[in-house]
């Protein structure tokens, strides 16, 4: 399974995080990516304010994704989607909980990622810092791949030398007050998508 790259200037990692993810759920190919990604793009640039709040970062892109899934349904993909964590409230345990559960890779069952995630899918973003700064240096949507040995794996859009591809159950954290030294990523529990691909 291949990463759908985002383009470098571009701030649209969470259409692609959501593409990426339905190579799991619904084990689409570039083209059908690609007509999803256009039809999504077009639909937003119909409200000019959104659309320039998406094309210059000012949004946290929840609301996008939302839209994007649903739009994903109105071009006939039979796809469900769950926010466990809507409110933003939930501690570490209960992030890996929900990821380990939502994306197990059983080695018995299919030779690819898309036959042994059953239909389903995760969708977060994660934020990184540097220690002693207030602002996050990157703020992105990403995929998840699998849950292995004691780390999520990305299927990730980025082609960025620094992108971060794995992140250790003990390196983030889900709340800003708790970030220090070993944990300079935060994963927003409100921005846990569980896809889930439906008949």
């Amino acid at each position: 399974m291949e990463a759908l790259f985002q383009g470098k200037l571009d701030n649209f990692c969470a259409l692609y995080a959501v593409l990426n993810a339905m190579q799991r759920t619904h084990g689409i190919n570039h083209w059908e990516a690609r007509k999803l990604f256009h039809a999504g793009l077009l639909s937003f640039s119909r409200n000019a304010e959104s659309w320039e709040n998406i094309v210059c970062n000012r949004t946290d892109y929840i609301a996008e994704v939302q839209s994007f899934i649903n739009l994903i349904r109105s071009e006939g993909t039979s796809i469900h989607y769950t926010q466990p964590f809507p409110d933003g409230k939930a501690s570490i345990a209960d992030v890996l909980k929900v990821v380990k559960a939502w994306s197990p890779v059983e080695q018995g069952k299919g030779t690819s990622l898309y036959e042994k995630a059953g239909g389903k899918g995760v969708v977060l973003q994660f934020k990184r810092f540097l220690p002693f700064r207030g602002a996050p240096l990157i703020t992105h949507w990403t995929a998840v791949k699998e849950f292995v040995g004691s780390e999520i794996r990305f299927i990730d859009s980025s082609l960025e030398k620094n992108a971060t591809y794995a992140l250790p159950q003990n390196g983030f954290c889900t709340r800003e007050d708790e970030l220090k030294q070993s944990q300079l990523f935060m994963v927003n529990p409100a921005t846990i998508f569980l896809l889930e691909a439906r008949d």
